[in-house]
Parts: structure tokens; C-alpha cells; sequence
């Protein structure tokens, strides 16, 4: 048993089912890029870990129904990067998130993520090759827009200020 082995009851003790979800429609219509970002996406399992590609790039996990019932809809949870300042890569880093889930460690909100909506979690992703690409500038940019409620930092500090201070 690992750290957080209760961590998601514990959690829906305190917290029920209620989860909010932020965008920020400014800094979305601000958010531009001269990359393409053609998104990619596959369930979060430990079996698919073969479709993610072994280069760098800016991955968002997602929670979504799918198949269903509703409009096709979901949530973008938490952006992330890799590559940027290691030799890491999307296949390595969802290798790793995959070990945090078995071993229930890792950070608690990305145990809880991974833990409570298994299932229904996309790991989307899109690899960029090159070290011109400047990721961490994007992921604080798409971050700022979107706000995931599972990042807890690399928002832009006005960002980070006012939703501590809305409590």
C-alpha cells in the first residue's frame, strides 16, 4: 500500500463530488502559439502507454465520458510538459504517472486525478520535436487560460493571487 492508499475517500469525505472548473476568457483569447498543435488523445490505461510517442512535447489530462450519451465534452484537468529541461518524453512521463497510480504515490491532487476518474481520463498530448519550441512559455500560457484545477503552480502570478484570494 503507498502514501495515498485512501486518499480519494478521504478527500470525497471532505470535498463530496464537487469539482470546479475555470477558464479564463481573456487569457484563452490571448493564448496564441506558431506551432501547430495537432492534439492526440488516448485513454488513460496502463496498456496504452505504447501509442505515446518517445519525443518531447505538451501533454493535458482530460475527464470525459466516452462513449456517451451527451454532447462530446470534457474537462481539461492538468498541462503538463516534458522535454524542456530533461531528456524525459511523453511515453516516459506517462510511464511515470502510470508507476504513481500502482504505487499510489506521487503528488496527492495527480493521485487523486488519476485515481477518481479512472476510466474516464484521456491523456491528450502533442509531441514537439525540436528544441526551438519554447514549452514551458506555452504550458504557462495555456495554463493561464484554462487554470486546471490540478496544477497548482506555473500560472501566471496575477492568476495565482486572485484565486487564492477568492478562496
Amino acid at each position: 500500500m503507498g502514501i495515498h492508499s485512501d486518499l480519494v475517500n478521504q478527500t470525497k469525505k471532505y470535498k463530496g463530488e464537487l469539482h470546479e472548473f475555470s477558464l479564463s476568457m481573456t487569457q484563452w483569447r490571448k493564448f496564441k502559439t506558431k506551432y501547430k498543435l495537432t492534439w492526440q488523445k488516448t485513454r488513460f490505461d496502463e496498456a496504452n502507454h505504447v501509442h505515446i510517442p518517445k519525443e518531447r512535447g505538451i501533454y493535458a489530462f482530460t475527464v470525459e465520458l466516452s462513449p456517451s450519451k451527451l454532447p462530446q465534452h470534457g474537462y481539461i484537468l492538468y498541462v503538463g510538459i516534458t522535454g524542456d529541461t530533461s531528456a524525459a518524453t511523453l511515453h516516459s512521463r506517462y510511464r511515470q504517472y502510470v508507476a504513481n497510480l500502482k504505487k499510489e504515490d506521487g503528488r496527492p491532487a495527480v493521485f487523486f486525478m488519476l485515481k477518481n476518474w479512472s476510466g474516464d481520463l484521456f491523456f491528450n498530448y502533442v509531441p514537439l520535436a525540436g528544441s526551438s519550441v519554447d514549452l514551458s512559455k506555452m504550458e504557462k500560457s495555456l495554463l493561464s487560460a484554462v487554470i486546471p484545477p490540478v496544477n497548482k503552480r506555473d500560472i501566471e502570478a496575477t492568476i495565482t493571487a486572485a484565486k487564492a484570494a477568492a478562496f
